[in-house]
């Protein structure tokens, strides 16, 4: 069995939103609006110079501690931003203290956050940040990216077969993609899985340091690993996770949404991550097979793989050697167990409001008026497209995904347990609900689809 050698653990992209605290007083907000009127006019000034092509490197302010520069440019919902080698800042004023939105953005260089490890470049960071910016804040994380660089092991296309995950967003990388960009030729590069809310990159970091030489800082930190061979590859494996994910993400009764929460369960995190996007241990003539979707047989033919068969390959199959030994994050091993929350229902008659608004609305950008003819064509447009697509009437196809959700269905909230306690009686009356409801909705369904009452019938005893 190969040898793999876990180089280097760390966080190597961090990014949070600094939300105003109960504590701060209007004295603070009067300080710190202030602070943004200047860095304001030294934006001003940055363009003004930036418009005229000379540099704008010049425009410093002087902090406590160290001088931020200026930036002519910011992000979309902020005023300001400032920056140094170690991270930036983006920054709005303050209107009230009770403002729900964040006033500051932060984001962390990957080299401070190698050079000084997460939990010291955090403590620098946001003794700074109090006692520059404002006193007292709310920390809550809006991107993390966790990685491990591994040697002994080579990714290849294969592997992108041999992971078994939930997400259908998967690619290989090419010079489409951004992140990307460093390689070129047809060898192979790397591959993601998932989304931009929750995602896998695994690439060679050895060739995007040879192509961005300004990265090779980690280099310094794969020499401290006394068996690091400078003649082969390294890998990076990446998880990337952002809040809409996060906050989906329950440990002890706790929402992964405040700052402290995730970064003491990160060895746990971790755990989940290599759970949802898990390298599996198959030979390669499976994951040929999976790559090519089918196999070949005497003649030459491809025959496809059916859904069963490759599922029970992953049922079968042991987890790969290389994520057994990656396992713990810096040493520390996950002690508890993270929930994906989702929740399912709601009594909360202000989606019903919203959702019908937004029917209404695009209608009307569309069509340009509202007339009742022009909304029941928007229906039938609705119904077939929905046919076409699932194979299912309107009706149909929202019942199925109602009775779906019962069966994730959780008691955390008192209404839950109301919808819990009602579900036998919203499937006894599902069959009569429907065949009622289908004239009102314009959908000529009655006696067309047959099979979906049959099965209603069968597996949910209607």
């Amino acid at each position: 069995m190969s040898s793999f050698v876990k180089l280097w653990q760390n966080i190597d992209t961090l990014k949070y939103h600094l939300y105003p605290s109960p504590l701060i007083t209007s004295q603070d907000v009067t300080g710190y609006n202030a602070l943004i009127d200047k860095l304001l006019s030294l934006k001003l000034e940055a363009q003004s110079n930036r418009n005229e092509n000379k540099n704008t490197n010049s425009f410093q302010f002087p902090f406590k501690k160290s001088n931020f520069r200026v930036r002519p440019s910011t992000v979309k919902g902020f005023s300001v931003s400032i920056e140094n080698a170690d991270i930036t800042i983006h920054l709005k004023k303050l209107v009230v203290t009770a403002d729900q939105s964040p006033f500051s953005k932060v984001e962390f260089r990957a080299s401070f956050l190698q050079r000084y490890g997460y939990m010291k470049a955090v403590q620098e960071c946001n003794k700074f940040l109090k006692e520059c910016i404002m006193s007292a804040f709310i920390i809550k994380i809006s991107e993390i990216h966790l990685h491990c660089d591994i040697q002994g092991y080579n990714f290849t296309v294969l592997d992108f077969s041999r992971i078994k995950a939930r997400s259908r967003n998967n690619r290989f990388y090419d010079e489409s993609f951004q992140e990307a960009r460093f390689y070129s030729g047809r060898a192979f590069q790397g591959f993601m899985l998932g989304g931009g809310d929750y995602l896998l990159r695994v690439y060679n970091k050895t060739k995007e340091i040879k192509k961005f030489p300004n990265k090779s800082f980690i280099e310094s930190l794969w020499k401290t690993n006394k068996d690091y061979d400078p003649t082969k590859d390294v890998f990076r494996i990446e998880f990337q996770l952002r809040r809409e994910k996060l906050k989906q993400m329950v440990i002890n009764d706790c929402v992964l949404d405040g700052f402290e929460v995730i970064l003491n369960n990160l060895n746990n995190i971790w755990k989940k991550c290599l759970d949802d996007f898990s390298l599996r241990d198959l030979d390669n003539n499976k994951a040929i097979a999976l790559n090519l979707g089918g196999r070949f047989d005497k003649e030459d033919n491809l025959i496809e793989l059916s859904s069963n068969t490759v599922n029970s390959w992953f049922t079968r199959s042991n987890i790969h050697p290389l994520w057994r030994a990656i396992a713990s994050f810096n040493g520390h091993y996950a002690n508890d167990v993270i929930e994906t929350f989702t929740k399912p229902f709601t009594n909360n008659f202000l989606y019903v409001h919203n959702a019908f608004k937004a029917f209404l609305s695009t209608s009307l950008a569309h069509y340009g008026s509202l007339y009742p003819s022009i909304i029941e064509d928007a229906m039938t447009k609705i119904r077939d497209y929905t046919f076409k697509k699932h194979d299912k009437t309107v009706l149909e196809d929202v019942y199925s995904k109602h009775l779906d959700r019962f069966k994730k269905l959780e008691i955390t909230y008192p209404h839950d347990e109301t919808h819990y306690l009602t579900r036998h009686e919203v499937v006894n009356n599902l069959l009569y609900t429907i065949e009622n409801t289908y004239n009102a909705l314009h959908d000529d369904g009655v006696g067309y689809n047959d099979k979906f009452k049959e099965k209603l019938s069968q597996c949910y005893g209607a």
